[in-house]
């Protein structure tokens, strides 16, 4: 007897890191999408990543700022041209989430409307990073 239940799905994404989540939302949007992830969600480590996602949305903040101050965090394990890709991609990708009513932190501003978190992160020279929401196992 088989008890292994039948599943089907157009495409099947295995890591519900960053990389896999972001697919997985794109993909959805024209197909039945499953994501595998050997654990929760909460314990991997895009979770645990510093920060969150390094954009560009301030006029006096830079591509190259950003580029910088990841090739200086990462004392030497960073190739300058991913980095760069990143970087200038980085604010198109936040948008993407956005428009799809992804889980960026909010922060009201003094005049009562509504932003992006923003914060300072590991030595970097603005305060661009976009904060995810804590879980509620995390709260």
């Amino acid at each position: 007897m088989n008890t292994t239940p039948d599943f089907s799905c157009d495409v099947l994404i295995i890591g519900s890191g960053a990389a896999g989540l972001s697919l997985a939302l794109r993909l959805a949007e024209h197909s039945s999408v499953t994501v595998l992830s050997k654990g929760p969600i909460s314990e991997g480590s895009t979770f645990y990543a510093q920060g969150g996602i390094a954009a560009v949305f301030d006029e006096t903040d830079s591509i190259e700022s950003h580029v910088e101050d990841t090739l200086i965090a990462g004392a030497g394990l960073c190739d300058r041209h991913a980095v760069t890709f990143v970087a200038s991609n980085a604010r198109s990708c936040v948008q993407c989430l956005s428009i799809r009513e992804c889980c960026l932190t909010p922060q009201v501003q003094a005049n009562g409307e509504e932003s992006y978190h923003l914060t300072r992160e590991g030595g970097t020279a603005i305060g661009a990073f976009f904060t995810p929401p804590t879980p509620p196992a995390k709260r």
